[in-house]
């Protein structure tokens, strides 16, 4: 059971124990190459990013669809405020690669589709059939392609019962009961009403801060609840939040998710990073339920965080907006979650 996932916003890395201590470890030295293997990525967004939702950038992840041994890469599209309003974009693009390390746009032919306004990725085998299939999380409605090999894909989001809806952005996936079917997590924004979008450089309230002109939102605003999906083991889902206490009952705004055991007790907990509140840290009680302990354990803010790959891990947490507080842990994580790891090939 592969999982490869990466939220909107979240980067959160849970590493295995390394040989080498970090402070003899070579510093990684990076190409820009993209150009060069055919990576000729387009973000569709605005100029003027007048909204809040025209202000997300688009989540991308990796995928050997084909399983050929070679990770392909998928990119979050976007889109606009006016070109949604007229069908939306291709909420991905995937990108298979080649021999030669060159990279090919087949989105058409794998049968990715669906249009919409694109946000997140998070990509699993979810039916144990060997083949990575994708989930993509966006404004407006969500999508699950499921892979049928040969990097061809059939769109059973209505049929699977995921669809969703409102702004979701972060997904990730694990199997938080181990029943062996992988669950799936979604983070949701804010509530956006297209037909009454505040814009920025009006006088209403949220869209000011201190007297200065701002983007409008998300304070002011009203949060969306976060959603679970139970994977029944037959191709369809039960959304499970509020009997599993994931909820988020204060309508927080969720951004980045991430699934890793920070208690080495062999289930996977659920970490959930909200912008202009506080994050979520959930523990797994085993029964199929959590609690939640961010509060009390962790930082207050939105941001990245990673464990560093030596012997005990340290949180750290990347703040922004006006929150400056923080709270770091040193710990000897169980399993890899998240981050470059050639083990799993998972990003």
């Amino acid at each position: 059971m592969r999982i490869t996932s990466l939220g909107l916003v979240l980067f959160l890395s849970f590493s295995a124990s390394a040989q080498t201590p970090l402070r003899k470890a070579p510093l990684p030295r990076f190409t820009e190459v993209a150009k060069q293997v055919g990576l000729n990525v387009s973000h569709i967004s605005s100029l003027e990013k007048r909204y809040i939702v025209e202000s997300m950038s688009g989540g991308a992840g990796l995928i050997d669809c084909d399983n050929d041994g070679n990770l392909d890469i998928i990119t979050v599209n976007g889109s606009t405020i006016d070109r949604f309003r007229n069908g939306g974009d291709p909420m991905i693009t995937l990108y298979h690669q080649d021999t030669g390390f060159k990279f090919r746009d087949i989105t058409q032919t794998a049968g990715l589709v669906r249009k919409g306004w694109g946000m997140g990725v998070a990509v699993a085998d979810y039916d144990n059939d060997g083949l990575p299939d994708i989930y993509v999380t966006g404004y407006g409605g969500n999508a699950l392609y499921r892979n049928l090999g040969n990097c061809k894909f059939q769109d059973v989001t209505d049929k699977a019962g995921v669809a969703a809806g409102g702004f979701s952005t972060g997904a990730a996936w694990a199997d938080y009961d181990r029943d062996g079917f992988v669950d799936l997590f979604v983070s949701r924004y804010v509530h956006v009403d297209m037909n009454k979008l505040p814009t920025f450089g009006s006088d209403e309230k949220n869209c000011r801060f201190k007297g200065i002109l701002v983007q409008c939102g998300p304070w002011g605003m009203q949060g969306e609840s976060d959603l679970l999906f139970h994977n029944r083991g037959d191709g369809t889902f039960e959304e499970v939040s509020k009997k599993a206490g994931v909820d988020d009952p204060e309508h927080h705004y969720g951004l980045g998710v991430e699934w890793g055991d920070y208690d080495n007790d062999g289930w996977p907990d659920l970490y959930v990073a909200n912008d202009a509140g506080p994050n979520y840290l959930y523990r797994n009680k085993h029964d199929g339920t959590f609690e939640e302990l961010g509060r009390r354990e962790l930082a207050q803010q939105t941001g990245a965080a990673q464990l560093s790959p030596g012997g005990l891990g340290n949180v750290f947490l990347r703040y922004g907006q006006r929150h400056l507080a923080g709270h770091i842990r040193r710990q000897r994580p169980r399993i890899s979650a998240s981050g470059f790891d050639p083990r799993r090939r998972t990003l």
